[in-house]
């Protein structure tokens, strides 16, 4: 009986000791949890470093906490301020988040992000740097010592001192090694260094901070890349890039830059062009533009072949052969071709209009000749003549006749400030039906002309006789119709109008769809809109765009699908 008492007397003691040991281990992890330092672990993402590394937070503020606890309509104005900053619209984004700081002063994520838009932008007014001054300090003082704070000092001084600017953007990496804006920062700055090696490991860890989703991060290791003549690699993040954000001026930039160095000079000029159509104050890509043919790869030597230089053979051997055979319009053409690609465009164009005199029927010789009058970015010269006449004259019949126009520059391009869904009843009490004809059941249609462009515009309701759809055509009657290769002038002014109604779209760029039709375009899309802006290669006075509710497109509608909708009316 004692022997059975005994045994039972040790299990109770073994089990409150197992216990004891349970509440202890368990005590401890909870300790450890909230003692240890907070890290955060790496996500997967291409061109980041390695998966799984975990990184320590420091004394970084916990933003995404800050934004989770704002209203969802804050919430979203954080979004579409985000996404302009992506697209490179640091003013526009600037603006918003002004005014969410305004509205809530103690929000640091307003602040913060306030602060780093103005530090990305050009020029800023007095007004500007004043609210920069404030905001730092207000920031420097609610964090003292801090990581944010080093990082804010570093820009702060950047401009007066650079050394000391590294070794603050230095501490604030140290303090706050997962602050993305630091990390980027500071790669920078080792860039202007020549610190390559750390510049890299910097901006890959701020790929991976970001979760891939910072296109400057990528502009950063791509222009490394570029910068230490690593141009297969450079190449390769510029597909990725690209594909991720394809509005990004400087991965664009650097694309025109390598397919220079291939000797695609014209593919480089488009290029350039279509980023000046999406952001026309962009000074690097008018140097770019203004200097194709000029630039050197990185460790080429330094020896710099002109598009000019390139093709002096090719004058060389064509020049006496046109003059021994001036009949033989083939080779005429070869050398009128060869001077293009040289860029002596008054030479070209001679040869052009001498093939056109001797044979007015020649195959695209009127194309030719218009390829001539692309590029050189002069004044446009003052018409003269009987054709200039004719013209003066028609544009003044169009202008007196033509109905006045009843849009204001938020509804060109057919914005008609009416919902998806409405009636016929509610959309012409917004708009006069005096304005419109039908042109089919449940379709009208209106146009009206301001020099030199012709608008119509095709409002479509669907069988319910609900608001479904416009349709627009924009037609330059001017005969000095400048044609820009990728982006003629009419496509550029309206994909500049339409940035400015609906915001930086995604260009397309050239797609083939089949039977001769090539087709230019740049996208809107958003949760109840899609809208597309596109122009036929070889059609350079013509601009088509249709906006949907999106509700009504199909699901799987590829980019070709939509020539069918841009050409109905």
């Amino acid at each position: 009986m004692g022997s059975a008492s005994e045994t039972s007397r040790k299990a109770a003691y073994l089990f409150l000791i197992l216990c004891c040991v349970a509440v202890l281990g368990y005590g401890g992890y909870s300790l450890y949890v909230n003692m240890a330092p907070a890290k955060v672990a790496i996500p997967e993402v291409p061109y980041g470093i390695k998966s799984g590394t975990e990184i320590l937070v420091g004394d970084a503020p916990d933003f995404r906490k800050e934004l989770a606890a704002l209203p969802l309509q804050t919430q979203g104005e954080f979004r579409r301020a985000t996404d302009l900053v992506r697209n490179g619209a640091v003013a526009q984004a600037n603006e918003i988040f002004n005014a969410v700081s305004l509205l809530y002063p103690d929000l640091v994520l307003a602040l913060w992000n306030e602060a780093n838009t103005l530090f990305e932008m050009d020029s800023l007014t007095d007004l500007e740097k004043n609210r920069l001054n404030l905001i730092i300090g207000k920031l420097q003082g609610k964090y003292p010592g801090s990581g944010l704070s080093s990082y804010l000092e570093s820009r702060k001084v950047y401009k007066d001192n650079k050394t000391v600017s590294l070794e603050m953007a230095k501490l604030a990496v140290d303090k706050a090694p997962a602050l993305f804006e630091a990390r980027l920062w500071y790669a920078r700055l080792l860039r202007e260094n020549n610190r390559m090696a750390q510049a890299m490991e910097e901006s890959r860890v701020a790929i991976s901070l970001s979760a891939g989703d910072a296109p400057q991060a990528f502009d950063l290791l791509a222009n490394l890349f570029h910068d230490q003549g690593e141009l297969d690699s450079c190449s390769s993040l510029l597909d990725y890039g690209l594909s991720q954000f394809p509005m990004d001026g400087e991965l664009m930039l650097l694309r025109g830059y390598l397919l220079e160095y291939q000797g695609r000079y014209d593919e480089a000029e488009k290029t350039y062009q279509r980023l000046l159509a999406l952001r026309p104050d962009f000074d690097k890509a008018s140097v770019a533009l203004a200097t194709v043919g000029e630039k050197t790869a990185p460790g080429a030597g330094g020896v710099k072949i002109s598009p000019m230089d390139r093709m002096q053979l090719a004058w060389e051997i064509l020049e006496p052969l046109v003059e021994k055979y001036p009949e033989n319009l083939p080779l005429r053409e070869a050398l009128g071709l060869a001077y293009l690609k040289g860029r002596d465009y008054d030479r070209a164009r001679n040869q052009f209009r001498e093939i056109q005199n001797r044979d007015p029927e020649y195959p695209d010789i009127a194309q030719r000749i218009q390829e001539c009058n692309v590029v050189r970015p002069t004044l446009p010269q003052p018409k003269s003549g009987l054709a200039a006449d004719l013209n003066r004259a028609v544009d003044s019949l169009r202008e007196t006749m033509a109905p006045a126009s009843t849009h204001d520059f938020s509804t060109m391009l057919g914005h008609y400030l009416v919902r998806y869904g409405a009636t016929p009843a509610e959309f012409f009490k917004k708009y006069a039906i005096t304005n419109f004809r039908p042109v089919r059941k449940n379709v009208w249609q209106e146009s009206f002309y301001e020099a030199p462009y012709k608008h119509t515009y095709t409002v479509v309701f669907d069988s319910l006789n609900h608001f479904r759809e416009v349709h627009v055509t924009v037609y330059d009657s001017s005969t000095a119709s400048n044609h820009l290769g990728l982006a003629p002038e009419i496509f550029t002014r309206l994909l500049k109008q339409n940035s400015r109604i609906s915001g930086i779209g995604n260009s397309t760029g050239e797609t083939d769809c089949g039977d001769g039709v090539v087709i230019d375009a740049a996208v809107w899309e958003t949760q109840d809109n899609f809208e597309i802006l596109a122009r036929i290669v070889g059609k350079p006075t013509e601009v088509r765009m249709v906006r949907f509710d999106k509700a009504v497109l199909p699901p799987g509608v590829k980019l070709c699908d939509y020539v069918g909708y841009l050409n109905e009316f």
